[in-house]
């Protein structure tokens, strides 16, 4: 799985132990943690929407009791480093 600089959709996850805080993914850890991203260059972004899709599908059916909750959402940049997420 390799980021694509030119890609526009990216993963917005939350862990379901707490669902009122939710990142923005940067990378995931061998140990299949996920990493957050702070600025829009870090951002792991996707080209295509289905790919972004299946990687979110894969976290959401993780075994019997999944670690995370996740959403394809579009990334855009804003100000300097700073992103926002917006609808599909």
């Amino acid at each position: 799985m390799n980021s694509n600089l030119r890609g526009n959709w990216c993963i917005h996850y939350c862990e379901r132990v707490d669902p009122t805080k939710w990142y923005t993914m940067k990378s995931q850890n061998i140990d299949d943690i996920l990493m957050p991203a702070k600025t829009y260059d870090e951002v792991f972004k996707f080209a295509k929407y289905r790919d972004a899709w299946n990687f979110a599908k894969g976290l959401i059916n993780d075994g019997a009791l999944p670690r995370y909750d996740a959403q394809v959402r579009r990334v855009c940049r804003a100000r300097g480093d700073a992103f926002y997420l917006s609808g599909n």
